[in-house]
Order: C-alpha cells, then structure tokens, then sequence
C-alpha cells in the first residue's frame, strides 16, 4: 500500500512548491561585510595578518577576489590600507588570494 502513495505525494509534492524551490538555487546578493574596525596592528607582520583576514572573509561572502586591495575599503571590509614600512609596499597576488611585502 505504501509503494503506491509515494509517487502520489512525490507529484504533489512537486505541484504544490515547484520546481523551482527543490530544484534551483538563485544566488543570493553576498551579505554586507561587518563594520570595519580601527586597525591596532602596528608591526608589518600584523598588518599583513590583518590584510589577509579581510581577503578570507571577502572571498568566503563572494566567492571571487577583489580588483585590488583598495576594493577591500570601498566596499567596507576595512576602514583603511594599512601603511607598509618605509621603502615597502603591500602586493597582492588575486591567483594565490596573497598579500606580500615587498620592497618599492
């Protein structure tokens, strides 16, 4: 008896919510970023740390890397760049999800 109710609600199932809510997903608009704290990194080490969190969680929310890293303040997911040390300057590597120091 059993055998023959589950085709009958599988249809009804299916009739009664769609195709479109078991079958497809839409993808949704990645969710705003938390607001960006004041940096407290002061050695080059933890500016770099602190960089590379922001990329996680941008490419964790959006599933692609940023332009640049001046994307990573515009859409809010830090407040500034940090400033690399005299002579330095930060690169970052899109293909590697990396930010390096590097020497100007």
């Amino acid at each position: 008896m059993s055998s023959r109710l589950l085709p009958g609600l599988l249809v009804l199932t299916l009739l009664a919510f769609g195709p479109a809510t078991g079958c497809t997903r839409k993808k949704q608009n990645a969710a705003p970023p938390p607001a960006p704290k004041a940096s407290t990194a002061v050695t080059p080490e933890e500016k770099l740390a602190e960089l590379h969190a922001a990329l996680e969680l941008w490419t964790f929310q959006r599933n692609q890397p940023p332009k640049d890293l001046n994307e990573l303040v515009t859409t809010g997911y830090l407040k500034q760049l940090p400033t690399p040390p005299a002579g330095k300057k930060f690169l970052f590597d899109p293909a590697k999800m990396r930010v390096s120091l590097v020497t100007e």
